[in-house]
C-alpha cells in the first residue's frame, strides 16, 4: 500500500477558468465540519473510505455500505483508498493524505496518481454541512470544492462516463471472481494430490506384506498391522507349533495289574533302546 504526501488545496480557488463548476462554500462551516469530532473520529479509525470515481456515491448514497442489492444480487462496493489525515483552516486551506488499498480500484487509482493524472475530489453535503470524504477522479473540480445540498466535487460526468464506469466495475468484479475460482481449484487439486500420494504409500506398504489390503488389524493406539494369511506362512506357523508341543509317551502298566510275557518284554525292549 502507498500513502500520498500531504496534499493541500484552497476552497476559494478552484484553479480552473473554463471547465467544471463554480463553488460558493461557507468556508467556516465546512472547516468546522472537517475539524469536528465526528469527522476526525472517522479519519482516526480508518473509516473514511474513498472510491474510484463518484459513481458508488451516485448510485448508493454519500456514505455507501460494504455492499448493496442490485437487481436481486449482492454487489460489493469496493473502496480505492482510505483518508489517513485531514484538517482545514478558516482561510479555506484543506490538507489531507490518503493510503491506496490493494483492491482493483485502489491499484488503478494509485497508478493514475503515480502517473500524475487525475486527482482527489470531495463529497460534501453543504446543508448540514457534512464532509463525507474524497474520491479519485480523472478531472477534479479543484486543483480546489459544491453548490447546494449534496455536492460531488468533480467536473460533470456524462452519461457515457457513467456507463463506462459501470462496465469497468463489472469487469473488475469478473476478474476478482475468476481469481477466486482459480485459487479454490488450485487448493482442491493440492488436496487431491496429497491424498493420492498417501494412498500410494499405503498400497505400497500393503504390497510388501503380500496380503490383500482388506486384511489389517487397526487398533486405536497403534499403526495398522498387516496380518499375513498365505499358505506358506500358515504351514511354517503350524510346524513351529508342532515342534514346541509335548508329544505323548508310552507308559508301562504296573506289574501287579499286567503279567509279564515274552511279547511284552520284546516291545518294552524296543521302546527303551
Amino acid at each position: 500500500m502507498t500513502t500520498t504526501p500531504t496534499i493541500r488545496y484552497n476552497l476559494k480557488d478552484r484553479g480552473r477558468k473554463h471547465m467544471g463548476q463554480e463553488r460558493n462554500f461557507n468556508v467556516r462551516a465546512i472547516c468546522d465540519a472537517i475539524n469536528g469530532p465526528a469527522c476526525q473520529e472517522r479519519v482516526a479509525t480508518r473509516g473514511m473510505a474513498g472510491y474510484y470515481g463518484h459513481l458508488p456515491r451516485i448510485r448508493h448514497g454519500m456514505n455507501p455500505m460494504e455492499g448493496v442489492i442490485d437487481s436481486g444480487k449482492y454487489v460489493p462496493v469496493e473502496p480505492a483508498f482510505v483518508t489517513t489525515y485531514l484538517k482545514a483552516d478558516y482561510d479555506g486551506n484543506v490538507e489531507h493524505r490518503a493510503e491506496f488499498l490493494g483492491t482493483a480500484a485502489g491499484k488503478l487509482a494509485q497508478k493514475l496518481f503515480e502517473s500524475k493524472m487525475g486527482g482527489f475530489s470531495t463529497a460534501i453535503d453543504t446543508t448540514k454541512p457534512e464532509f463525507f470524504g474524497m474520491d479519485y477522479v480523472i478531472e477534479p473540480n479543484f486543483v480546489g470544492n459544491s453548490y447546494r445540498g449534496v455536492v460531488l466535487d468533480s467536473a460533470a460526468m456524462t452519461y457515457d462516463d457513467v456507463m463506462q464506469a459501470e462496465v469497468d466495475e463489472q469487469a473488475s468484479g469478473m476478474i476478482a471472481l475468476l481469481d477466486s475460482l482459480n485459487a479454490e481449484r488450485a487448493t482442491t487439486q493440492a488436496v487431491i494430490s496429497h491424498l493420492q500420494e498417501e494412498n500410494e504409500q499405503l498400497l505400497s506398504m500393503l504390497a510388501k506384506t503380500g496380503i490383500p489390503a482388506s486384511q489389517v488389524l487397526d487398533a486405536v493406539a497403534i499403526m495398522p498391522i498387516a496380518v499375513s494369511m498365505d499358505a506358506a506362512e500358515r504351514q511354517a506357523r503350524d510346524a513351529a507349533f508342532f515342534r514346541a508341543s509335548d508329544l505323548p509317551t508310552f507308559a508301562a502298566p504296573p506289574a501287579a495289574e499286567q503279567p509279564r510275557s515274552p511279547v511284552y518284554d520284546r516291545l518294552l525292549g524296543r521302546f527303551n533302546r
